[in-house]
């Protein structure tokens, strides 16, 4: 009797992230000047991100979500940011904010993905609101800073500063640093956003007026940095084993890469017809022109691949489900703004050799050039800081406030 072999079947290849938008892409670049002037990103290129699946693609198979892998998601706001960098950059923010819902009560993500696991989240993650603390949770008044999309989000991630409960006496004399959950109907978009890069990201402030906040739509930021926030364990995917402060500025090197590609792509465009007004030599004919042209491709290349091996090793701490010390945490935020750093590098490179009419409106490399730079000033993205938190941590002294 012949012995039956089991074949395997062969895997369906589900499409990338930046193969779904792909077709969208000479679409949403020729929308990005009036993005810039309308200073927001329009609702049809939300569309398009939605429909390619950016929503859900950092939301756990539990609630609906796509689950796909972080360098997937990476490389796909890449390609939206080389066709329109503020466009990349809101879908790289408001998407990144999903990986953080399932460290949440269990109650929080029913009401954020109960209905869908495409809702739009924006933030204002830095804690300066001071909260007072009331029965049941805490009162907020104030303005939160540069919410980038917020005018298509349904909830906002926002930082506050809660008084410490520790102090009995002086609870007010220090504060501690939370996260909370608040829905649109808890504020009112104040429309500041004018800025030199990243025009059309609408980065609005958020205003709260007496905003209630309950306890369990709140979390300390350590919690949810090392691992014993209220919805540690709800969830089993690796989404939700990273702390939300390591992963988020992970999608910032994306954004720069993508300016870094569209540059490189206008300036080879550009090398090919340009013409001295002095000599009449043309520009496809400079040696320099091709060296600029050679080292940033080849440094484009290297750093792709050394930023595609941090994001790996981020999921791969989240699959492996490790409980993430200080010194581990420290060394694996500190190399994302390196990438990001070596990325405008080479949109300056490239900038500096392009010409003077590089810098007018309609020429698409001052757009990469203004908003690659705008990433790089993000705190997310600041080298000098991060390297100094990292080298701190390397040679074995602890973390510092005075950077």
């Amino acid at each position: 009797m012949a012995t039956k072999i089991k074949i395997a079947s062969k895997p369906v290849h589900r499409q990338s992230l930046a193969e779904r938008v792909a077709p969208y892409l000479d679409e949403i670049a020729k929308r990005a000047a009036a993005t810039e002037k309308a200073r927001m990103v329009p609702v049809e290129n939300i569309d398009i991100i939605r429909e390619a699946g950016f929503m859900r693609a950092l939301v756990p198979a539990a609630w609906g979500g796509d689950e796909r892998d972080l360098s997937d998601f990476s490389e796909g706001v890449r390609a939206v940011a080389t066709a329109c960098p503020s466009t990349g950059w809101v879908t790289g923010v408001l998407n990144i904010h999903q990986s953080g819902i399932s460290l949440f009560d269990v109650s929080v993500q029913e009401e954020v993905w109960g209905s869908t696991p495409d809702t739009i989240i924006s933030s204002s993650g830095t804690p300066v609101m001071k909260a007072k603390v009331v029965e049941g949770g805490v009162v907020v008044s104030g303005r939160g800073r540069w919410s980038s999309g917020c005018d298509h989000a349904e909830w906002a991630m926002v930082g506050i500063k809660v008084p410490d409960p520790s102090d009995s006496e002086y609870p007010e004399r220090r504060h501690r640093q939370y996260m909370s959950m608040m829905h649109r109907s808890q504020f009112v978009i104040d429309d500041t956003w004018y800025s030199t890069g990243m025009r059309g990201s609408g980065s609005k402030d958020l205003v709260f007026d007496n905003a209630f906040v309950p306890w369990r739509r709140m979390e300390r930021l350590d919690a949810l940095n090392f691992g014993y926030s209220r919805g540690d364990g709800t969830v089993d995917s690796w989404i939700a084993r990273v702390p939300f402060s390591l992963i988020f500025p992970t999608f910032l090197p994306a954004v720069a890469l993508g300016c870094a590609d569209g540059m490189l792509r206008e300036y080879t465009k550009r090398q090919r017809s340009r013409k001295n007004l002095l000599s009449d030599a043309y520009g496809i004919l400079n040696p320099a022109g091709y060296m600029r042209l050679s080292e940033s491709v080849h440094e484009l290349e290297s750093i792709s691949v050394y930023y595609k091996h941090l994001v790996d090793s981020v999921q791969a701490y989240g699959e492996r489900g490790e409980k993430l010390t200080e010194s581990k945490f420290f060394d694996m935020l500190g190399k994302f703004p390196f990438v990001t750093d070596r990325a405008t590098q080479v949109i300056d490179r490239l900038f500096h050799g392009a010409g003077a009419s590089a810098i007018a409106d309609f020429n698409p490399m001052q757009r990469y050039w203004r908003d690659g730079h705008t990433v790089r000033l993000h705190l997310g993205s600041d080298y000098d800081t991060n390297s100094q938190h990292h080298g701190r941590s390397l040679i074995g002294l602890p973390p510092t406030p005075d950077i």
